[in-house]
């Protein structure tokens, strides 16, 4: 689910980094590493950006062999202590990324569980795992895993959101409550925690949400903008659409790249009655994603992720805009 948005990233940042034209190469930082130059920690990342970088200009397979030979080093250790074993399981990690990163699922399936074998603390094999598993599909091997993530992590709040998706899809409901009761229970102030249970109880129609609700408008501090866009739509939910918009407006002075800001605007001054404002949020929002019909079609997927594809379609008449999924 999210490798991919990943992958893309880990791109962007190596054509920025300016180490890749110094003449260390992974060979040299490989061989300091066996040869008990300097411990791996200290050039990990190094290694790992390198990794990435030399993927980009021949094989993999001669990528994944220098790696190998820093965990043949570690393995031939004897009496490894905690810290030698970490360094192998993410050694592990890293090759398993560099196969998921080139789209080898199977073959970076095979190096996680290595890691995991070698440090079932370690919480980013699973994560990794997990992500593996749901690009071939197996969702129950994808549950378990981020499941498995949590217990070791348990602070892992993402995953726990993650979790939830996947039992929502597989209408497991009592798991899914179960999952977000249990992100809660650490993190009480948790607005996704608190949007997605509310979500969940209103569509059984059998639990108030009253209180739920309260919880998260009461959460003060900084808010990011999935975090903000939730709220915007829960001071909705309690007819506090005012409200809802000075609190877009103060947090948008800080975000202003932000244009989703404008199409929850635009729905808020749509339930004013207000269209004329409401036609002119569309505008701005438009011309901001300079009417790419693309772009603006995943903004609406992400609002109405929030305020509900009814809430879309309102706005999407405007916009003249296909949803994505009807093309």
């Amino acid at each position: 689910m999210s490798s991919s948005r990943d992958c893309s990233e880990k791109k962007r940042v190596l054509e920025n980094k300016p180490f890749v034209r110094k003449v260390k190469t992974l060979f040299h930082l490989s061989s300091s590493v066996i040869n008990l130059e300097c411990a791996y920690e200290d050039v990990a990342e190094e290694i790992e950006d390198l990794a990435y970088f030399e993927c980009e200009k021949r094989s993999i397979h001669s990528v994944v062999e220098q790696l190998q030979k820093i965990s043949m080093f570690f393995e031939s250790m004897e009496n490894k202590n905690d810290e030698n074993c970490r360094d192998l399981a993410q050694v592990y990690l890293l090759i398993g990324q560099l196969y998921q990163y080139a789209g080898m699922f199977d073959e970076s399936i095979m190096w996680f569980k290595r890691s995991v074998i070698v440090d079932d603390q370690f919480a980013s094999p699973y994560h990794s795992l997990f992500s593996s598993f749901m690009h071939i599909n197996d969702t129950e091997m994808a549950i378990r895993c981020l499941q498995q993530e949590i217990l070791v992590a348990p602070g892992n709040y993402y995953s726990h959101l993650l979790l939830a998706d996947l039992y929502e899809k597989n209408s497991d409901g009592e798991s899914l409550e179960r999952c977000l009761k249990n992100l809660l229970e650490r993190d009480p102030d948790n607005i996704q925690g608190l949007h997605r249970l509310i979500g969940f109880y209103e569509k059984g129609k059998t639990v108030s949400v009253d209180l739920l609700r309260s919880r998260l408008l009461n959460r003060n501090g900084n808010f990011s903008r999935v975090e903000s866009i939730i709220r915007a739509y829960h001071l909705s939910c309690a007819n506090r659409f005012n409200d809802a918009l000075d609190f877009l407006n103060t947090w948008s002075e800080k975000s202003p790249e932000v244009t989703i800001v404008h199409l929850a605007k635009a729905y808020l001054f749509d339930r004013l009655a207000l269209y004329s404002k409401k036609r002119l949020e569309l505008a701005i929002f438009k011309k901001k994603n300079n009417a790419n019909a693309e772009v603006i079609a995943t903004k609406l997927q992400e609002f109405e992720a929030v305020f509900g594809s009814k809430a879309g379609s309102r706005l999407k008449q405007r916009l003249v805009v296909s949803h994505p999924m009807s093309n």
